[in-house]
């Protein structure tokens, strides 16, 4: 890890303002805020790994404090929750040399800690269920979105299997949310990691992030998708709910690998760039594809799909 350097208040001061720029278009924007939102951590990444721990802290702080002033607490605190403990924890293990991979592993359990500590708190301060906040927010965003349909001219039977289905997809989502929360930050760490990649590249930063198309899960880590299947038949509620939550999490890593098997492939076979273009599009609004993905990830076990071929003796 580096030290503070001349020029750091100047980069906490430019890390912070590209930081609050991103996380306002994502709190201020529906959907299009997605985008800025999964890069708002960037900022504070780079320049810790730049110029040190102090650096990512600084941007941190400032950014919370500007929110707090500019918008309200509860944008401060989903920002720390979901962006400022990301800035602090990912370069930490990325300075220290444990590849990219391990350090959002890492940092996604930090994550994790800190938002189930933040939760055990409130919890205990407020004397609410938080869970069952989170099942009235859920249940409160189908009602807001349905009422937005119903003023775009959706009426009648149309309205009411739109209602229905957006219902049953609450219900779901209100079993499954812990899951989906641990694959997003994933997703955020993954993403920021490729950014903060290239940017290292161009600045001249040493990062060793590790080849991506040779990324492979434990292989001890089947027999935990097994027992996870196997759980969700047990009668009981509690029982299969975790499971099911501890399913999405595992199919989720095997489709990263699966990801990696095709990279691979798409290298080796020096697949044409409009090819690969049309498989990522058609990957974002094919969920089925996803899951051959995955299945891919999973018989990679077995199949060693990357295995160097060996030459035949002529």
């Amino acid at each position: 890890m580096k030290f503070p350097v001349q020029g750091t208040p100047l980069d906490v001061i430019k890390g912070s303002a590209i930081t609050l720029a991103l996380f306002f278009a994502y709190i201020s924007l529906p959907l299009v805020g997605l985008l800025p939102g999964v890069a708002a951590p960037a900022a504070g990444v780079y320049y810790a790994l730049k110029n040190g721990r102090i650096a990512g802290i600084g941007i941190v702080v400032v950014t919370a404090a500007l929110l707090s002033v500019a918008v309200d607490p509860a944008a401060t605190s989903i920002y720390l929750m979901q962006c400022g403990v990301m800035t602090l924890a990912l370069p930490e293990f990325l300075s220290r040399g444990k590849g990219g991979s391990r350090s959002i592993v890492y940092a996604v359990a930090i994550n994790l800690v800190v938002i189930l500590a933040v939760a055990a708190v409130y919890g205990v301060v407020s004397g609410q269920n938080l869970h069952v906040q989170v099942i009235k927010g859920i249940n409160s965003s189908i009602a807001q979105t349905v009422t937005i349909y119903e003023k775009a001219g959706i009426k009648g039977d149309e309205l009411k299997s739109l209602q229905q289905a957006m219902q049953q997809a609450g219900v779901l989502i209100g079993r499954i949310y812990p899951a989906l929360v641990t694959v997003g930050l994933s997703i955020l760490a993954g993403l920021n990691l490729l950014l903060i990649g290239r940017l290292a590249a161009r600045r001249s930063i040493y990062l060793t992030l590790g080849d991506f198309n040779r990324f492979k899960n434990p292989e001890q880590m089947i027999w935990l998708l097994i027992a996870a299947g196997f759980a969700m038949l047990v009668d009981n509620d509690m029982v299969t709910v975790t499971a099911l939550n501890l399913l999405i999490v595992i199919v989720s890593l095997y489709f990263i690998q699966g990801m990696a098997v095709i990279g691979h492939s798409f290298k080796r076979f020096n697949v044409p760039g409009f090819v690969r273009f049309i498989f990522y599009l058609l990957l974002t609004v094919q969920p089925f594809l996803a899951l051959v993905v995955a299945l891919l990830g999973i018989f990679d076990l077995w199949g060693d799909f990357r295995a160097p071929k060996k030459q035949e003796n002529l």
